[in-house]
């Protein structure tokens, strides 16, 4: 289907729909896009039907304002049983570098338990992995001042 036909590419420039396609294509098919080792060299395919634009515009419909193209199983390929448009935030909580943590039979990201704790994801992170902290105790020891974790980690080496 020509530009003419579908409507989405002009000589102004391409529709938010278009360039959604245009750039999921690129990042899976295309060896020297900046993005394709995490999309096509990690196995992420596109279904050959939405090598068309018109397949993928009859499958998605016009991508609504404020959208953008999701993957629901980040580690599926592109097509019409994986894919939805859903806001910037929602698809920034569907991505695979995101930290889940089990607790108490509980599961949810990083940033969750962090705001249900009150305090920022950077601190939860940093109890794990640089202190070295349990999930327990990462979980329920309250919110400290700066430079209490150093002293924390000292009593700990002591005991």
């Amino acid at each position: 289907m020509s530009s003419a036909l579908h409507g989405h590419t002009t000589h102004t420039g391409s529709s938010p729909t278009y360039k959604s396609w245009h750039t999921m294509k690129q990042r899976c098919t295309n060896p020297r896009n900046p993005q394709y080792k995490d999309y096509g060299g990690r196995g992420i395919t596109l279904d050959p039907r939405w090598e068309k634009f018109s397949c993928f515009l009859a499958d998605m419909g016009v991508r609504p304002e404020g959208t953008t193209l999701d993957r629901i199983d980040n580690n599926l390929g592109y097509g019409p049983s994986n894919c939805r448009w859903v806001s910037r935030k929602l698809q920034q909580r569907n991505r695979r570098t995101n930290r889940w943590i089990t607790h108490n039979g509980e599961t949810k990201l990083l940033t969750d338990w962090a705001t249900q704790l009150g305090i920022r994801p950077h601190t939860l992170s940093s109890r794990l992995d640089v202190y070295g902290w349990s999930i327990e105790k990462a979980l329920t020891k309250p919110k400290m001042r700066r430079g209490q974790y150093m002293q924390e980690r000292l009593l700990d080496k002591t005991m």
